[in-house]
C-alpha cells in the first residue's frame, strides 16, 4: 500500500483504486487503551459503520472490520476485541465483544502474509444502547503483548437520548451466537508433556453468556465427520468466558483442527469457530 495505488479493504470485498499516498496515520491510529505498551504496530480499519453515518435505534447493527499487528508471526495477533461507546477505563460502556479470526482473504492478498486472511472481527450492537445524536464508538483490540488499543468511528446514533449513557439492551431475537477461541493461538504449538486448557468465549446477543447453553468442542473434523473426536461440552461463564482441557499425549504429533460449536437455548442458533494448531512432542 504505497504511492498512488493501494488496496481497498472493505466488508470483505478487494477493489483496486487510486488514492492519495497512504500516510502513517493511516496504519499508526491505533491509539493506547488500558494497560497498553510500547509503540502502535497495528493495522486495520472499521468498514462498518462508516465515518458519520447514521445507526438504527433499535433492532441491531453490525461493527466490522479487520485488525493486524504486524509484528505477530503465524497469526493476526489479536486475542480479544471489544466495542464501546466511548472509551474503555474512562467511562465508556461495552457494546459487544467480537467475533475474531474471522475470514478476510483481501487482507492477506493486499499484504502479502497468508496468516493474516485470518483477521477479521464483527460484532452485533444492540441499536438502542446508541443514545440519539453524535456518539464515539470505540473498537479495542487486545494483543497478548501490548494490552488493549483502540480506533474509534463517529455515527449518528438513533436510540433514546439519555445524556450520553447507553439504553438497557433489550433482547435480539434470531441473532446468532458469538464465539472466540482465544486458546490456542492460530498455528501455536500444544505440548503432549501435559493436559491443554482450551479457552474462549461466548454470549448471546440478546441474552448475555447465559443465554448459551453448550459448547461443544471436536478435534480433527467437525461435529459429523468420521474423522472427528469429542473433546468434551462446557458453558460460558457469567463474563462470558469457557474453558475446556484436553490430554494432547492422546493424539498424534501432528497438525491439528479444533471444531467449537456454541449453542442458543433461546433462538436454537448454533455458531461454529475453527482454529489450527500443532501437537507436538518436541517441548
Amino acid at each position: 500500500m504505497r504511492n498512488c495505488t493501494r488496496w481497498l479493504l472493505s466488508l470483505g470485498l478487494l477493489f483496486v483504486v487510486t488514492l492519495p499516498s497512504v500516510s502513517h496515520a493511516q496504519t499508526g491510529d491505533w491509539q493506547p487503551g488500558p494497560d497498553a505498551i510500547g509503540d502502535s504496530t497495528y493495522d486495520g480499519f472499521i468498514d462498518i459503520p462508516s465515518n458519520g453515518s447514521a445507526v438504527p435505534g433499535s433492532g441491531t447493527f453490525t461493527v466490522a472490520g479487520w485488525f493486524v499487528d504486524t509484528t505477530a508471526e503465524g497469526w493476526a495477533g489479536a486475542d480479544d476485541v471489544q466495542v464501546f461507546l466511548g472509551q474503555m477505563g474512562s467511562g465508556g460502556t461495552m457494546l459487544a465483544k467480537a467475533q475474531i479470526a474471522q475470514n478476510r482473504p483481501d487482507v492477506g492478498a493486499a499484504t502479502g502474509n497468508p496468516f493474516w486472511s485470518a483477521s477479521g472481527y464483527s460484532a452485533v450492537v444492540n441499536g438502542s444502547s446508541v443514545p440519539g445524536g453524535s456518539q464515539t464508538l470505540s473498537v479495542y483490540a487486545h494483543t497478548p503483548g501490548k494490552g488493549w488499543w483502540f480506533k474509534q468511528v463517529s455515527v449518528d446514533g438513533g436510540g433514546p437520548a439519555t445524556g450520553g449513557a447507553p439504553a438497557p439492551s433489550q433482547p435480539v431475537a434470531g441473532a446468532p451466537p458469538q464465539l472466540t477461541i482465544t486458546a490456542p493461538a492460530p498455528e501455536s504449538n500444544v505440548c503432549t508433556r501435559s493436559d491443554y486448557t482450551i479457552a474462549g468465549t461466548a454470549t448471546d446477543p440478546g441474552f448475555g453468556p447465559s443465554g448459551i447453553d453448550r459448547i461443544d468442542v471436536f478435534i480433527n473434523g467437525e461435529r459429523d465427520s468420521r474423522y472427528s473426536t469429542q473433546l468434551g461440552t462446557t458453558t460460558p461463564g457469567s463474563d462470558g468466558t469457557w474453558t475446556l482441557t484436553f490430554r494432547p499425549t492422546k493424539f498424534p504429533s501432528m497438525h491439528s483442527n479444533l471444531f467449537v460449536y456454541a449453542h442458543s437455548k433461546n433462538t436454537g442458533q448454533e455458531t461454529l469457530v475453527s482454529r489450527g494448531f500443532n501437537i507436538t512432542d518436541h517441548c
